[in-house]
């Protein structure tokens, strides 16, 4: 009886440790045919997919686009199309950061004119540097029911958009610096920052 007690304890221990050390499945960056083709699970589709990469030493930001096609062009065309305009959401954010760290350091709150100044100065960097983002991933997949699943992912280089921001910031306070909220602006350290980055 203490025989086959300590065998069925053991065999439990056994069991409990080899079920605790196996890890869970990693994400990949290209999951296999049939699991991207019919995604049921986060880990069913590429990695970057789920969790958009973060801002790195080349590319300032990235977006990701994923659509449907019966044609593999197509469905690549309205990937790219849905990546760019999350691109685009994502250049807005990052251009609202920059302005509110300079409002912030004004010690302002919001306005009409801060509200117009951010969404000049966006619409103007979106419309600059968007038609440089690259493509920087392009998995396509064939389903099961003949048409096609692509995803996408893009990116814009680094120095392209700190340039635009920069210029579109620094230019719009200087051609207004007589107006009060803009010469305070000029004072600010983020003003001087990324004047100073448009002189290197």
């Amino acid at each position: 009886m203490n025989r086959l007690l300590y065998t069925i304890t053991l065999n439990m221990v056994l069991i409990i440790a080899c079920g605790g050390s196996t890890p869970p499945p990693a994400p990949v960056d290209m999951p296999s045919q049939p699991q991207a083709a019919n995604p049921q699970t986060p880990m069913d589709v590429p990695n970057w997919f789920m969790m958009t990469p973060e801002p790195d030493d080349e590319y300032a930001v990235y977006a990701t686009g994923e659509a449907t096609s019966r044609k593999m062009n197509i469905a690549m065309q309205k990937a790219t199309q849905q990546a760019r305009a999350n691109l685009g959401q994502s250049i807005n954010a990052k251009v609202q950061s920059l302005i509110e760290s300079m409002v912030e350091e004004a010690g302002m709150g919001e306005n009409v004119q801060i509200t117009e100044f951010y969404s000049e100065t966006s619409k103007s960097v979106s419309n600059e540097t968007l038609s440089g983002a690259t493509v920087v991933k392009k998995y396509p997949y064939q389903m099961s029911s003949g048409g096609y699943r692509v995803y996408v992912l893009m990116g814009l280089k680094k120095a392209p958009f700190d340039n635009a921001a920069s210029q579109a910031i620094v230019s719009k306070v200087k051609e207004n610096q007589e107006e009060a909220m803009y010469a305070t602006f000029k004072k600010t350290q983020v003003f001087n920052r990324l004047d100073e980055a448009l002189d290197e």
